[in-house]
């Protein structure tokens, strides 16, 4: 891991202040602030993320073919500017809810080059023996910024209103991914020869025309939706859930404390296993324990050691999916072209972490309770496992095109 370490401190810089943790850990705070100012719906705000899994799920395979084709140093540098101007871009907007959505949707096209995406590129062709451990510290920076954003969007509204905060937020990447990209963020070059004279190994890699034809793209690509849909559905409305079925606003707020913890913690943990273990196994060690803890949310009148105890337990899911992901299109489909294939799965697995939320919603909304959601949730995240293990061994060797 010594060589590599720089582009590795890179990539998890640039994931950290990248799009990737805007939605889920800013939206909401900034979202009470503009109702407050404009008394736009907090329903209407936050419709406004929808236009990143939009943009993910029509742009996400181009993004990763033009990491494939320019490299992604160029993709991640240009996008890192895109969205510090785009979050500060935030803090002009007028009374009209479209201009809100305007700079969302200019914001979904171009900081798509520093999600995952991107970096996974760079991790993995960096590192083969350490490689889930590394997808691991590079992915696990988004739970720390995501804990840190709260405290510090809260801070500069206090302190100077929420238009200077979003020009706050915007700096980060600015003045924090920025230089650090421009200075440590480099793919690995494969020589034409090796140190001993003898023709270096060229980069393996399936074409993606070959790829998109085989059960085994697609069965993870499923199964990352599915596992996508399980937690994600679960993520926005776990404070709700939580509170319906008996806790205290604040005891729902330390479970949720935990989870952002154990989603760092998952995302570490998984890398070590997928370096040891075959990945649908490290799949099974991980979402089963997962259905059962959302299984114990369905019990009335939770105590919040238990409630903390399985979310916990679910959020360790939430934090690998990522690092699944990844090692499994880099282990069954080579190098050559991971980026454009790693982004038809990453778009596949934003269908559906974008759009469960909103479905389980409409569940609770039906039915009257979480419960049904829940099952749900349990169905999608063993089917996931099922398909995951259909894949059989990684291949010996992946055949270029």
């Amino acid at each position: 891991m010594q060589r590599g370490w720089r582009p590795l401190v890179a990539c998890s810089v640039g994931i950290g202040f990248g799009l990737s943790p805007i939605p889920p850990f800013t939206a909401g705070i900034f979202a009470t602030a503009l109702n407050a100012e404009y008394g736009w719906p907090r329903g209407e705000i936050l419709a406004a993320i929808i236009l990143v899994t939009i943009g993910l799920v029509l742009l996400g395979p181009t993004v990763g073919r033009l990491v494939d084709r320019v490299g992604a140093r160029r993709v991640a540098i240009g996008s890192t500017v895109g969205l510090g101007l785009c979050l500060s871009a935030f803090g002009a907007i007028g009374s009209n809810i479209l201009s809100f959505y305007a700079v969302w949707a200019v914001m979904a096209v171009v900081a798509l080059g520093t999600l995952p995406v991107t970096y996974a590129k760079v991790v993995t062709g960096w590192f083969d023996r350490a490689r889930g451990l590394a997808l691991g510290l590079a992915l696990a920076s988004t739970g720390i910024t995501g804990a840190l954003y709260p405290f510090y969007i809260s801070f500069l509204i206090a302190r100077f209103g929420w238009r200077m905060a979003y020009v706050g937020v915007g700096l980060l990447p600015l003045l924090i991914a920025l230089p650090i990209l421009l200075l440590w963020l480099r793919e690995r070059v494969v020589p034409a020869v090796s140190a001993d004279g003898t023709p270096a190994t060229p980069v393996e890699g399936m074409a993606v025309r070959d790829a998109v034809r085989r059960y085994r793209f697609w069965a993870s690509a499923i199964a990352a939706m599915g596992l996508g849909a399980g937690t994600g559905g679960l993520m926005p409305n776990l404070m709700p859930m939580l509170k319906e079925n008996g806790l205290t606003a604040a005891a729902a707020a330390s479970a949720l404390a935990i989870l952002a913890i154990s989603v760092t913690v998952g995302r570490l943990v998984s890398g070590f296993m997928l370096d040891r273990l075959w990945a649908p196994l490290v799949a099974v060690l991980l979402v089963v324990p997962a259905a059962i803890g959302v299984a114990v949310l369905t019990m009335p009148g939770l105590s919040l050691p238990v409630a903390m105890s399985a979310v916990g337990i679910i959020g360790l899911v939430a934090g690998a999916e990522f690092d699944l992901i990844a090692y499994i299109t880099g282990r069954y489909f080579g190098q050559k072209h991971f980026s454009e294939l790693y982004g038809i799965q990453y778009a596949v697995f934003g269908l559906g972490s974008g759009s469960a939320p909103a479905l389980y919603g409409t569940i609770r909304d039906w039915n009257g309770s979480y419960v049904p959601a829940l099952f749900l949730s349990i169905g999608l995240l063993l089917g996931a496992v099922a398909l995951l293990l259909t894949l059989g061994r990684y291949p010996a060797r992946v055949s270029a095109d």
